[in-house]
């Protein structure tokens, strides 16, 4: 059920955000299929489905063109015909689940599942997207990962290895900040993006994930896992996050020789050899590869977990830093440029804009904003997943454009969520108009977002909504001062398109006429 990466949102009845957070949850009650055609089934399970979608045309655009008057006077809802082109060129995955054929115990597993995957904002980690409910199913709408999982494309270089290797410790650091354990890390819980060459790596199936206080140290004694990556205190039932960190060692090795530390054919031998760390360079591939990386899987797969480094330790281990040099995370000036100029110009958008970038940066797939993405995992030195004021300033100041003052003023404006830390959609948000207009597709279907009981119009009780409870009275009305061009009470989409494509200028000497 979990070898499948996939969106959008309609009708959304319950949510949970934050402006500068990294949490857009939505729960829908109402069936998937009223929304999105099933394209093909690509694989079942006793328990459901994994579904490859694409949303209907009806429903391209959303509540943006609902009540819509045409050329004759008449209202219809029907979207542009390029909106609808370009919606359904977008294709997703669909968990589907059968509740009846689901135990008390597996439904504590998919909604753990759902729960998780609400926290985490890291470029090589699965989206969900979208949550539908009926009393008959639950569907996970996530972004696609369509180019099969790591046995699909061995055998790997040393190089590959290190890369492949170093992006899934930036994830799994990421998650541990969270206080997240995957604890089912195996080749097939990662998946290729997409069929191109350069496609990134997607950790998938949080099913099994462990979620405590971020920190703690918490101990876990449940017996979860795949025998070829389970660590050896996981069978003994009591262990840590450093689990992950077992797991990683065993697939670095099957990265670098395309066989397995530990493969036996009886269990109880198998077990036998994980308890005590017993394992070897052994096949003949080992003699082309470098001693670094024997170091590198020799520290992780040990026996005594307080002898692993962390996830951070790992990925600046000595065989990362001669693997991947600075040129392999370079990238265009021209691009860089752009995004520079982008994220300074989204210091004087208006907060009613940075709420509309982030609802369409968490929306867009990976071949949006491919250049971002390479750009943010520039910036991100320590591959933690997130920006530090320090990070960000030295990536800023490395074209000596920006003064001290003005950067640490961007980094406050990126930094929505106000934790003293950029996080991926944040940055993406930031950036995306470096490629350009945003174009009405995805302006439709931000609105839709926001537009949350569907009546054609954003009103004060959505923003409340979108923003939380936290959110006071005074905020709501700003946002709504600054796009109801009317003075109704209503933002429509012909006002929302209007605010959001206003020109930087402008933008600034109404935020100065305001001041």
């Amino acid at each position: 059920m979990g070898n499948h990466c996939g969106a959008e949102d309609d009708g959304v009845v319950a949510s949970k955000h934050s402006l500068g957070g990294n949490m857009m949850y939505t729960t829908q009650k109402r069936d998937v299929n009223d929304v999105y055609d099933v394209v093909q089934v690509i694989g079942e399970g006793s328990m459901g489905s994994i579904s490859l979608i694409k949303k209907k045309a009806e429903f391209a655009g959303g509540s943006a063109y609902k009540g819509k008057k045409n050329m004759f006077g008449r209202r219809n809802s029907k979207a542009p015909d390029e909106v609808v082109a370009e919606a359904q060129k977008k294709q997703y995955a669909l968990k589907s689940i059968l509740l009846t054929k689901v135990s008390d115990d597996m439904m504590d597993e998919l909604r753990n599942e759902i729960a998780v995957l609400t926290t985490l904002d890291h470029p090589n980690i699965v989206k969900e997207l979208e949550v539908y409910e009926t009393s008959i199913n639950i569907y996970l709408v996530l972004e696609l990962c369509s180019g099969g999982d790591l046995y699909t494309r061995g055998p790997y270089s040393e190089k590959d290895a290190a890369k492949i290797t170093g992006k899934l410790l930036s994830a799994i650091a990421h998650m541990h900040q969270n206080g997240i354990t995957h604890r089912d890390l195996k080749y097939e819980n990662v998946m290729f993006e997409s069929r191109e060459d350069d496609a990134e790596v997607k950790i998938i199936d949080f099913g099994l994930a462990n979620k405590s206080v971020p920190g703690a140290g918490e101990e876990m004694s449940e017996g979860v896992g795949t025998m070829y990556t389970i660590a050896p205190e996981v069978l003994t039932g009591k262990y840590t996050t450093k689990v992950d960190l077992w797991s990683i060692g065993v697939m670095a090795y099957m990265l670098l020789s395309s066989t397995k530390p530990f493969n036996e054919r009886r269990r109880s031998r198998m077990i036998a050899k994980i308890k005590q760390g017993s394992f070897s360079f052994y096949a003949d591939v080992w003699e082309t590869l470098s001693q670094e990386s024997k170091d590198f899987v020799s520290s992780l797969i040990v026996v005594d977990p307080a002898e692993r480094p962390d996830a951070l330790d790992a990925a600046h281990d000595p065989w990362m830093k001669a693997k991947l040099t600075s040129s392999d995370r370079a990238l265009d000036c021209g691009v860089l440029d752009n995004v520079q100029e982008s994220i300074y110009e989204y210091g004087q958008t208006s907060d009613f804009k940075k709420m509309a970038l982030m609802v369409i940066a968490h929306k867009c797939t990976s071949a949006d904003i491919v250049e971002l993405r390479k750009a943010f995992m520039l910036y991100d030195t320590t591959s933690d997943g997130v920006l530090s004021l320090s990070e960000f300033r030295d990536a800023m100041n490395s074209t000596s454009k920006y003064s001290e003052e003005e950067i640490t003023k961007m980094f406050k404006d990126i930094d929505t969520g106000n934790d003293g830390k950029i996080h991926y959609t944040e940055f993406l948000a930031a950036t995306l108009e470096s490629h350009g207009r945003i174009i009405e597709e995805k302006l439709a279907d931000a609105f839709d977002r926001l537009d949350s009981d569907d009546t054609g119009y954003i009103s004060h009780s959505n923003l409340r909504e979108f923003l939380g409870t936290d959110s006071s009275q005074e905020k709501v009305d700003q946002l709504m001062a600054e796009v109801d061009i009317d003075g109704d009470g209503k933002i429509t989409f012909e006002e929302f398109q209007t605010h959001f494509n206003r020109t930087q200028k402008e933008m600034s000497r109404q935020l100065e006429a305001d001041a």
